[in-house]
């Protein structure tokens, strides 16, 4: 819907074709006066950047969640920017924190754009945008879906970067509470989710000198919970594929290998024990797939006598998944929705 209102707008411009305003046209070179770029916060599809750039409107994308053909970074590019868009995200703290980095790269008089469908909140999201704007205006209303624009005045009133946005509580997963790190948009930002905390508490002893995969780390606590049963001179590595997330693992295991990726290719070696609390969802729609993954790239991740623990919800198939690739599957916990699996690599 964003793209199609994007698009309408551009053709005003077209169909004045005297190169002034967000619809200027390219340049004989294919390039685009820097007046008209536009950045777009956190919008999988190519849909409004493709509208954009038809429109004369040169693009630049930032994504936080790796995806393939995507770089993704903690924070947006600089800029500035004539004007940006944001894709309205779940939660509202994390729209409230795209809603202040897109107002930073536009100058006084930029326009800030947030779009999205009335199921991911948008008819409540005005109230997200920061101090030093405009009052929000619905330039579009289709399909229960929304594009909301405001006009920067005045300076966001937090620091740029993610350090402004850190969000500091206390969690405990049963070996007592200790100060966690997490930021917007993380999975169960500010708390402990109750699938986590119950792999934790039932994750094994592991020698000394272990090697230990936090696979979709998180903010890293599976990890911390492991190294903290591992005999000395354990070594743990993050793997998460998205940038803030892991950003947010980072501070909270100190010493740990972090790495942007996903999938098990994305991690090199052999690990004494992989845990995983892997996602059920993959955008809104629920999925069992990286589930799926996890499973089949196990074999290659484990070593001989190595094992996978992970949780899931009772209602997944986690055990016909899990077997379709591993041994010794078994369950050691089953408690309210969740159960917690162990499985091993098959020998020869």
């Amino acid at each position: 819907m964003a793209a199609e209102w994007a698009w309408a707008r551009g053709g005003e411009a077209r169909e004045v074709g005297n190169g002034q305003g967000v619809g200027e046209a390219r340049s004989g070179g294919g390039a685009t006066v820097a007046a008209a770029e536009a950045l777009i916060l956190g919008d999988e599809s190519d849909a409004l950047a493709e509208a954009l750039e038809e429109a004369g409107t040169a693009t630049a994308r930032w994504h936080r969640r790796l995806r393939p053909g995507q770089r993704c970074t903690t924070w947006p590019p600089a800029g500035p920017f004539r004007e940006t868009w944001v894709r309205m995200p779940r939660a509202g703290a994390e729209a409230a924190m795209l809603l202040h980095a897109a107002a930073a790269r536009v100058g006084g008089g930029g326009a800030i754009f947030l779009y999205g469908a009335a199921n991911e909140g948008i008819r409540s999201a005005a109230k997200h945008f920061p101090p030093g704007t405009e009052a929000p205006q619905a330039v579009l209303i289709k399909r229960r879906c929304r594009v909301l624009h405001a006009v920067r005045m005045r300076p966001p009133p937090r620091k740029d970067g993610l350090a402004a946005w850190e969000v500091r509580a206390v969690v405990d997963w049963g070996a007592g509470p200790r100060d966690w790190t997490f930021f917007p948009g993380v999975f169960a930002c500010g708390h402990l989710d109750s699938g986590t905390a119950l792999l934790a508490r039932h994750l094994p002893e592991t020698a000394a000198g272990s090697r230990i995969l936090d696979y979709g780390a998180g903010t890293g606590v599976l990890a911390t919970a492991a190294l903290e049963r591992s005999g000395p001179g354990s070594g743990a590595v993050l793997l998460e594929p998205d940038a803030i997330s892991l950003a947010a693992a980072a501070r909270n295991v100190p010493g740990a290998e972090a790495i942007l990726g996903q999938g098990p290719e994305a991690v090199p070696g052999r690990f004494d024990l992989v845990v995983s609390n892997p996602p059920l969802h993959e955008g809104r729609r629920r999925t069992v797939q990286a589930l799926e993954a996890l499973a089949a790239g196990a074999p290659g991740l484990l070593a001989r006598h190595g094992r996978l623990f992970l949780v899931s919800q009772r209602q997944l198939p986690a055990s016909a998944v899990l077997r379709r690739h591993l041994a010794h599957v078994r369950v050691v916990a089953d408690e309210g929705p969740f159960r917690v699996w162990v499985a091993g690599r098959r020998q020869p």
